[in-house]
């Protein structure tokens, strides 16, 4: 048995938690009020059983170590070392074969580092391209950038001559088995080398550029590859340049987000040593989570082009709904973070200072395209074009803002701009709520519609769930939380065939092979929402009975559809025959309805 797993056996979750906060027994499970955000009703809850926690506020949940390094701000190593104190257990070393492995990989990382940088050294042409960019020496060595020769296997042979085996290269992600023959190559040729690093400041992966025939891509060859995935290296906790900008996040109580290596390098040049870059790896909550121990406030810079500002907005969304107060940097159109600083340091400093909340950001891009510099008046039709937009793409970011002052300042900028009532955008806001977050009926038991509203903010993600798939994802977690009990609370058999019979085998089967993280996150779900709910066979009837209907909608708007299209193309046969389908799939519906 593993350090981990002695001191979840010697530790209670609700000791544990409950030393950090004071907690309050509700059925199975206790309750309070989150300590990662500002609330003033209980919606953070702690399962003894399963023994994790869950904030259905602001969608934080883990385990004992979770909490610790969230609560404490410490790494998984501290919150080791902290909960082995409190369980009274003396951490064992590491498997020394283990540790030896890792120790040879970082070694071999280490030693490909230094002979990238090395070959950079000695290639002109690279090192004239990047001063070109605006990269000075110092800066090449602190981030210890590099090159990679366009040889086949020359770093392979390199590393061999130290003595290191295939398996460690592998390992490191540094090489790729050659396609049905023996023999390795290397996974990085003729790119500028980029190494990434870890909180120690140790190489654990590379990002390379490609720099073939002046530097351009060609083909099929991708400008930018990264290292895979590794025993050290896990690209959706890994931000570029955490390691140097971790102590300026803190102390500058912001951090700046951008994407490329170049703007990652120009910006820590420039004394913008507070920013991260993503680097082409999708934003993930585990990368909120880095920055959000460290500082709440974010602003991000993307590239500003239409590219950018969707990568920008989807990050926007990720960072809103983890609690953060995000802002955006006007980039001007066509140019990248590190082409901005370099051209205009002054604007770069400007557009800095001047950045905007998503909302506001927003809202004047869509006024401009409609109303232009000039902010014209414009005809009913231009202001419902608008109003539309508004609606679409702006309104769902209000919804993710935590402060009702903040976001009932935003309700009155958007009504100003739109020339309508507050309340009108108030009530876009609930319909856009109702649909985003609605989930079943309204229960009659007391206590039920509290418990769903901590269960609907689940939903603030960054995809909207429309009605069927929240159903659907209650009914999952349903049968998960009782398939494996000996003595089940409900027919979880019946259900299971219920389910299958409505929505399909090859769709049932997903839900079968769901990852055990998701699994355990509806599970928890079901558990407050149902864990003390009497009749819960009339639960679990209405939501089958509110699946069909929904699957019954969708199969009247695609029979609407295809009846309109018959119309239009003269097929009166075809358009009858929809239009009796129609009838039919609205008069199951009533039935179901009534």
């Amino acid at each position: 048995m593993d350090n981990v797993e002695k001191i979840k056996n010697r530790l209670d979750i609700v000791d544990v938690v409950g030393s950090y906060i004071k907690l309050e027994k509700t059925g199975l499970n206790f309750k309070a009020c989150c300590p990662f955000h500002n609330e003033k009703t209980p919606s953070f809850f702690v399962s003894p059983t399963r023994g994790t926690y869950k904030c259905f506020g602001c969608g934080e949940g883990g385990d004992i170590f979770s909490f610790v390094e969230k609560f404490e701000g410490v790494d998984f190593k501290g919150a080791l070392k902290i909960l082995a104190e409190k369980a009274g257990i003396e951490l064992e070393k590491e498997d020394p074969k283990k540790a030896n492995e890792r120790k040879r990989i970082y070694d071999v990382l280490e030693k490909a580092t230094v002979y990238f940088e090395k070959n950079l050294k000695e290639n002109l042409s690279a090192l004239a391209y990047l001063e070109q960019r605006g990269i000075n020496n110092q800066t090449i060595e602190k981030f210890r950038l590099g090159f990679a020769k366009p040889n086949w296997q020359d770093l392979y042979n390199f590393l061999k001559k130290e003595k290191y085996t295939d398996f460690e290269i592998d390992k490191a992600g540094l090489i790729k088995k050659k396609n049905e023959k023996s023999g390795f190559y290397d996974r990085f040729r003729e790119r500028i080398i980029f190494p990434l690093f870890d909180n120690s400041n140790q190489v654990i992966a590379f990002s390379g550029r490609y720099f073939g025939r002046g530097g351009e891509q060609e083909g099929t060859i991708a400008k930018y590859l990264n290292s895979p995935e590794t025993i050290l290296f896990d690209k959706s906790s890994i931000l570029h340049g955490y390691n140097f900008a971790k102590t300026k996040i803190r102390k500058r109580d912001f951090s700046i987000l951008v994407e490329g290596q170049m703007d990652l390098l120009m910006c820590h040049q420039n004394g913008y040593d507070n920013a991260v870059a993503s680097s082409g790896t999708a934003l993930s909550r585990r990368h909120i989570d880095l920055l959000k121990k460290l500082s709440r406030r974010l602003v991000i810079a993307f590239d500003g082009d239409k590219a950018g500002f969707s990568s920008a907005c989807r990050a926007t969304k990720i960072a809103l709904s983890e609690g953060m107060e995000v802002r955006l940097m006007e980039i001007p159109n066509g140019l990248d973070p590190a082409e901005f600083i370099l051209q205009d340091k002054l604007g770069w400093q400007k557009a800095l200072k001047e950045g905007k909340h998503i909302v506001e950001f927003y809202l004047n891009k869509l006024v401009f395209e409609v109303k232009g510099a000039s902010n014209k008046v414009v005809d009913d039709k231009i202001k419902r074009k608008l109003g539309k937009a508004v609606q679409e793409e702006v309104l769902p970011f209000v919804i993710l803002i935590e402060s009702e002052i903040e976001k009932a300042n935003f309700v009155e900028k958007i009504a100003n701009q739109l020339e309508v009532p507050d309340k009108v955008i108030w009530e876009e806001l609930a319909k856009i709520k109702k649909i985003a977050f609605s989930m079943t009926r309204q229960s009659e038991e007391e206590g039920f519609d509290r418990k769903k509203s901590f269960v609907k903010k689940l939903s603030l993600k960054k995809d909207k769930k429309n009605r069927k798939q929240i159903i659907l994802r209650q009914l999952a977690g349903l049968y998960w939380w009782q398939k494996d009990i000996k003595q089940p609370i409900f027919d979880f058999q019946l259900l299971r065939k219920n389910i299958k019979k409505n929505i399909g085998n090859d769709i049932f089967k997903k839900i079968e092979k769901l990852p055990e993280k998701i699994k355990d996150e509806i599970v928890f779900e079901v558990e407050i929402l149902y864990g003390d709910v009497e009749n819960i066979e009339e639960k679990i009837i209405e939501l089958l009975k509110n699946l069909e209907i929904e699957l019954l909608n969708e199969k009247i708007k695609k029979v609407v559809f295809e009846q309109k299209q018959a119309e239009k193309e003269g097929n009166s046969r075809l358009a009858l025959k929809k239009l009796e389908m129609y009838n039919q799939l609205s008069k199951q519906k009533s039935q179901l309805c009534n």
